[in-house]
């Protein structure tokens, strides 16, 4: 049967709440990975912290997405932005992370002198 203009229509798939909880674990694991990696070659502790920390920071970043793409049906940057945001946020809040490119100073409450 051949298709015809207007014959296929694309209706996006919504993850159900199971997937939402097992499917980001294998690619969280790898990318966790990495990134422990990395932060040990930048001169972080080589323990279990520092690479469960990056695994469960990935895991539950896609975990905080996959709520806001079933309620409105389809991927989006938003979402992106509000997980990261979110995770990021509490994080450095936490002293748990830093802010990239700014001196810690700033970000904890310290103030920069005038030039």
């Amino acid at each position: 049967m051949p298709l015809t203009p207007g014959s296929f229509t694309f209706t996006p798939a919504r993850p159900s709440l199971e997937r939402c909880i097992t499917d980001p674990v294998p690619s969280s694991i790898v990318m966790g990975l990495l990134m422990a990696g990395l932060n040990v070659g930048s001169g972080a502790p080589l323990n279990g912290a520092t690479f469960g920390g990056a695994i469960g920071g990935i895991y539950a970043y896609h975990v905080l997405q996959c709520p806001m793409e079933q309620v409105h049906g389809r991927r989006s940057s938003l979402h992106n932005a509000v997980s990261g945001g979110t995770l990021g946020g509490l994080a450095v809040a936490r002293g748990m992370a830093g802010v990239p490119f700014v001196p810690p100073n700033v970000v904890y409450g310290g103030r920069l002198a005038p030039v």
